[in-house]
């Protein structure tokens, strides 16, 4: 099964479900045997990582381990997890695995770079725990950007609420509040915003598709760098 991807999903389902299609929207295939083989471990029951980066709830580690554990057993030949807040657990799934990981944050952050090479400023939304781990914070730094967030008030009041209306399936709703929270980026000098969870992308289809340079989707930039993997 080397020529086989591991997804280690369900956080959240819709989410795992945008991430397949997109992969194989960017694999160079012709034919059904063309498309990269996958081996989807999709376990829902995973505990909420916002709320454990907060403080607020189990960890999730033991669950994300037993998925790498079973993927790596299974004999893929590469693992990606489509959920950015789980990366706050990344080096231990690495540890626990014997196959490459993807990392989702650093395929979205050389997107920018792919998308537009002389953009300066690069806006951010995620969950709040991925927010404060500073995961995108830190490594666009590194990259020589200047990093924009929402402010606590806008992941109270938008961000987080969309992101609960996107588990709840009510997408329409989403989209307003993600509309808000973007446009206020860009009215602080945000030129181009990372979509730095999965969920987001999904909230944000008709502004991604009317506006596809503006924004990087981190689900599409994961399926990118794994059909490049894979190619």
């Amino acid at each position: 099964m080397k020529n086989f991807l591991g997804v280690l999903g369900g956080m959240g389902p819709l989410a795992t479900a945008d991430f397949l299609s997109k992969l194989v929207e960017n694999t160079s295939a012709q034919t059904d045997q063309a498309h990269i083989p996958v081996l989807l471990y999709g376990d829902c029951t995973i505990p909420d990582r916002t709320q454990s980066i907060l403080g607020k709830g189990a960890s999730p580690l033991p669950k994300l381990l037993e998925g790498i554990r079973f993927l790596s057993q299974a004999g893929v030949g590469a693992i990606c997890i489509p959920c950015n807040s789980a990366h706050r657990w990344y080096e231990e799934m690495v540890a626990a695995s014997a196959v490459p990981v993807f990392h989702i944050v650093k395929a979205s952050a050389e997107q920018v770079h792919k998308k537009n090479p002389d953009v300066k400023t690069v806006g951010v939304l995620s969950t709040f725990g991925t927010h404060q781990m500073g995961m995108y914070r830190s490594t666009l730094k590194d990259m020589g950007f200047a990093v924009l967030t929402p402010t606590d008030e806008e992941f109270e009041r938008l961000v987080s609420p969309g992101i609960a209306l996107i588990k709840a399936n009510k997408l329409p709703d989403a989209e307003v509040v993600f509309a808000e929270a973007a446009a206020l980026l860009v009215a602080r000098g945000a030129e181009i915003i990372i979509l730095g969870c999965t969920e987001i992308p999904i909230g944000m289809r008709q502004q991604c598709k009317a506006n596809p340079l503006q924004f990087v989707d981190s689900t599409d930039a994961l399926a990118l760098s794994v059909a490049a993997f894979f190619a």
